[in-house]
């Protein structure tokens, strides 16, 4: 990992967002910054005011935040669209990871769509870490969603290139629906027993091995879990009995209906998981 930056609101969600990018720069020995957008679509004076209390904020934090993270950030306070300016400013520092917290979860309605969070994923150019969990060691227990496509490969490549996965390699999830063949995350669930079921497994085993070798994924993989039903009910099974405290996924890259499915199930994911997720978008084209 060669640069970091660090988007925050400054609400108390984020502040476990700064301790985790505090961190990793730390592991990395790499610079980092912290940026703060002030949302233009306000008063000009409020904008101002809000600009001199968050350069207020840093300035009483810069050491605290440097010992943290064993050197001090560069710091931007900038004005503009929030989502769009972090992109632009991810491309301008030239950095290779956004950290983010995560949005405010509320069980009684979806709030995710529309939300900053939301619109980052779909315009980011480089892997965004929502942090959902206090920071309290360095990353050791990640899973890596695996759809057989290409997106998903890049994911964990991405993941691999920025020195979050471990030495001896991580598990890999692959979701098989009995009714409709090898599928990644969507929602939903259902058990088809018998001779089918086990057919369809065996399956959906050879195509990932098949997708593993052609990606020369191989080395990164320490263990494959291949799992029954639709992918958001295979997610939640495993996190359900696995330590995991790093999910990797592609957050688009289909086309046609497929990349809708996908989509949805990205949004899923971090819509109602708690565990941190490191979102990957495909590369830019050449």
């Amino acid at each position: 990992m060669k640069a970091l930056m660090l988007a925050t609101d400054l609400s108390n969600r984020s502040d476990r967002a700064m301790r985790r990018a505090a961190r990793l720069a730390r592991q990395f020995s790499c610079p980092w910054f912290i940026l703060h957008v002030v949302d233009e679509d306000q008063p000009q004076l409020r904008v101002e005011l809000e600009q001199e209390q968050v350069r207020r904020y840093f300035n009483g934090q810069l050491d605290f935040l440097t010992e943290l993270a064993g050197r001090a950030p560069e710091i931007w306070v900038e004005v503009g669209d929030p989502a769009k300016h972090i992109a632009d400013c991810t491309r301008w520092a030239d950095v290779d990871l956004l950290v983010a917290g995560s949005h405010r979860k509320n069980p009684l309605r979806d709030i995710f769509v529309g939300t900053t969070l939301e619109r980052l994923l779909r315009s980011s150019h480089v892997p965004v870490l929502v942090v959902n969990r206090e920071a309290e060691r360095d990353y050791q227990a990640p899973l890596l969603a695996l759809d057989c496509s290409h997106a998903s490969a890049e994911a964990v490549r991405a993941a691999h290139q920025l020195g979050l996965l471990p030495k001896g390699g991580a598990r890999a999830l692959h979701a098989f629906d009995p009714l409709g063949g090898p599928m990644l995350m969507a929602a939903g669930a259902g058990v088809i027993p018998g001779d089918y079921s086990a057919d369809e497994r065996r399956r959906a085993t050879e195509a990932l091995d098949e997708f593993l070798l052609q990606e020369e994924l191989g080395p990164v993989i320490s263990q494959r879990l291949i799992e029954e039903g639709l992918p958001m009910t295979a997610l939640r099974r495993v996190l359900e009995r696995e330590p995991v405290d790093l999910l990797v996924m592609g957050t688009r890259g289909l086309t046609g209906l497929k990349r809708v499915l996908i989509g949805s199930v990205a949004d899923a994911a971090l819509r109602e998981l708690d565990c941190d997720i490191l979102a990957v978008p495909p590369p830019l084209p050449h």
